[in-house]
């Protein structure tokens, strides 16, 4: 660790990368790999200049993204914290799908077709004074859209039940796609490939993910 990096308070540590706040207010968030930030910079730009709920990029430094900091809880934690919330928590975030339903895809993000989050599950919400904000944008590109929506719903339904608990977490799920088209169903063998394919998967995630696709090709 820098010296530098000693006067950051570390917020997160994710798979990818770690979240820090500096001294100034200001978040950063680096790749532990190098990556560079730069696109998804450019296309948190571009979001913001289309009205999404995105935080505002400062500057690009080497591995370095810093950004706005948003004060508030993840939707995850507010869910753990405040369960009779969680439906109205899923329908917050089957709108947020809504809105990248109607979002045009950026010309220089890879692939074809919406624009694709990949990651956006309530750990990628933040509940901030002016209302949810969506951050990590890393592996976003364009592509179908109910794969997005199907990866949410993935991420949710197998996720360990700490912090969502059983009943919370079904009702985050009745919300949640009760907001969202049912034609959802049929990316979801695509959705598992994407979730399967991300590090490293225990056999327990395996399986749950396995039985979820086989529960909606009934």
């Amino acid at each position: 660790m820098t010296p530098r990096d000693e006067a950051h308070r570390l917020l997160a540590a994710g798979q990818e990368a770690d979240v820090y706040l500096r001294p100034d207010g200001l978040l950063v968030k680096r790749s532990r790999a190098g990556r560079d930030p730069g696109p998804e910079a450019e296309l948190m730009r571009y979001l913001r200049r289309h009205g999404l709920p995105v935080p505002r990029v400062a500057d690009v430094s080497g591995a370095d993204l810093v950004m706005e900091y948003i004060p508030g809880p993840r939707m995850s934690e507010e869910v753990d914290a405040k369960p009779w919330r969680a439906g109205a928590l899923g329908r917050e975030l089957a709108a947020l799908h809504r809105r990248l339903d109607d979002l045009p895809a950026p010309d220089f993000l890879p692939g074809d077709g919406g624009l694709l989050h990949l990651d956006l599950h309530p750990g990628n919400v933040v509940l901030g004074p002016e209302g949810a904000v969506v951050v990590d944008w890393a592996s976003a590109r364009r592509g179908d859209r109910r794969v997005d929506v199907a990866l949410s719903w993935m991420a949710m339904a197998v996720a360990p039940l700490r912090p969502l608990k059983r009943l919370a977490r079904s009702r985050l799920l009745r919300g949640f796609l009760a907001g969202v088209d049912g034609g959802v169903r049929a990316a979801m063998p695509a959705a598992a490939a994407i979730r399967l394919a991300r590090h490293h998967r225990d056999e327990a995630e395996v399986s749950a993910v396995r039985r979820l696709v086989a529960d909606c090709s009934d």
